[in-house]
């Protein structure tokens, strides 16, 4: 039994109980996600990269090759925490499992940095944060749109300082959430709902101080969005003095705090009315100046004037002068009219258009005629041409070229047609144009 057995034993290679391996591994486990710390980075000139991915207490060597490397939005570096989606594999040369990379995203503090900077760039590039499009702070803001959580110490901060400031002004409270998943929609949906309400000066974002997730609502685009739509001026109070948001850059005023918001506000009231006091008196010394140097004028004026019955007499003897003339130069002046008018009438029975008509009117029946005659002739003329030109279309057309069986190879995504085998490299997509239909291949190889 045990020599039967000795001539029967299946002798496998290294490489044969590699691929079997392979095919277990690669059949057993499909796409699949891994999150983990990167090790031993590597980028040699190939582009492709190489590294290990490591928890506590295993790892697993990773590569990503540089056709995968289109979406990858960061730069991998040893020590971050990254989120991947593979396949496993093995490779055969150090009979070693590894994982296909086919995408990866940073994860963590990190991951928010790298949001943040990423739209903050985008949103500048747009204008967003450009100093021409903020609008003016009102100078005494009387009814101002708070949005915050009520419950706050940012809330009660900027209420006390108001208050402290300016009593007199009306404050609105409008609660949204400030932290959490759904604290961006609700805080976007108050701007929007304070703009269409349209009663308001001012509105005023804020909230205290945290962590950058803790800020993470005011760094969502749909909140920067809704500040940058506001017709109402905004002042943006997040966090402390050292904390800066993406509501921050596209606000109206940014204001390191909550209290130094309404600081920047409202002004002092006992300062407001020290200065209109000030004001009045001023005022009150310029009109008196100004009243004493009338009566000064006027005095003069009156003696220079004199008796202003006798001058009024004179007027209206004057003017009675001038009225009589006026009415001897209208008698003058209808009766020269009127003889123009009949000299006119006289000119026009001399022109009578009547003769003229006739003489048109059988010069454009002639016209119409000729116009009549010729016109068949003249289409069947262009229609020969047009023929010809139709025919010389089609022997030009790349159609006809097609229907020989050439293609037209375009390079994806931009189907842009392709003259030379310079700009396209092992694994891009390019779409075959045929007479009848489209073709997608991948390319395998390049022949320079």
């Amino acid at each position: 039994m045990e020599e039967q057995d000795l001539f029967n034993r299946e002798i496998l290679s290294v490489t044969d109980l590699t691929r079997r391996l392979s095919d277990v591994i690669e059949s057993q486990f499909g796409p699949l996600w891994l999150t983990g710390e990167i090790s031993n980075f590597r980028r040699p000139t190939s582009g492709h990269l190489y590294f290990i991915l490591k928890d506590a207490e295993c790892q697993i060597r990773a590569v990503m090759f540089r056709t995968k490397m289109r979406y990858l939005g960061f730069a991998p570096a040893d020590g971050q925490e990254v989120l991947v989606r593979g396949r496993l594999t093995v490779y055969g040369a150090r009979g070693e499992y590894q994982i296909v990379l086919e995408y990866m995203e940073p994860r963590g503090e990190g991951a928010l940095r790298l949001a943040f900077e990423k739209l903050k760039n985008r949103l500048a590039a747009e204008g967003l944060f450009d100093q021409e499009r903020k609008k003016p702070i009102p100078y005494l803001p009387r009814r101002v749109a708070v949005v915050t959580s009520p419950t706050g110490a940012a809330v009660r901060d900027f209420i006390r300082v108001s208050r402290r400031r300016f009593e007199n002004a009306a404050l609105f409270i409008y609660p949204v959430r400030v932290q959490g998943v759904e604290a961006a929609g609700e805080i976007a949906a108050a701007i929007r709902d304070i703009n269409q309400w349209g009663n308001f000066d001012l509105i005023v974002l804020t909230r205290g101080g945290g962590s950058l997730e803790d800020l993470w609502a005011f760094n969502e685009e749909i909140v920067a969005r809704a500040v940058a739509d506001s017709q109402i001026p905004l002042v943006s109070a997040v966090g402390h003095e050292v904390d800066f948001t993406i509501s921050d850059f596209v606000a109206d005023l940014r204001a390191p705090t909550p209290s130094a918001a309404a600081e920047l506000i409202f002004r002092e009231k006992r300062e407001l009315q020290a200065h209109l006091t000030g004001a009045v008196e001023r005022l009150y010394a310029t009109i008196r100046g100004r009243l004493e140097l009338a009566r000064e004028r006027l005095a003069h004026m009156a003696t220079r004037m004199g008796d202003p019955g006798r001058r009024l007499s004179e007027r209206r003897m004057l003017l009675d002068e001038k009225l009589n003339d006026l009415l001897r130069l209208e008698t003058d002046l209808l009766d020269e009219k009127r003889q123009a008018l009949r000299d006119a009438g006289s000119s026009l029975t001399t022109l009578s258009p009547v003769s003229r008509l006739r003489l048109n009117r059988v010069q454009l029946e002639n016209l119409n005629r000729d116009l009549l005659r010729s016109a068949p002739l003249a289409v069947q003329r262009r229609r020969e041409r047009l023929a010809g030109f139709a025919a010389r279309l089609g022997d030009l057309s790349p159609l006809t070229v097609l229907e020989r069986g050439y293609a037209v190879a375009r390079k994806r995504p931009e189907l842009v047609p392709l003259k030379d085998s310079s700009v396209i490299n092992p694994g891009d997509r390019i779409n075959l144009l045929l007479a009848r239909g489209e073709l997608e291949v991948i390319v395998d190889e390049v022949t320079r």
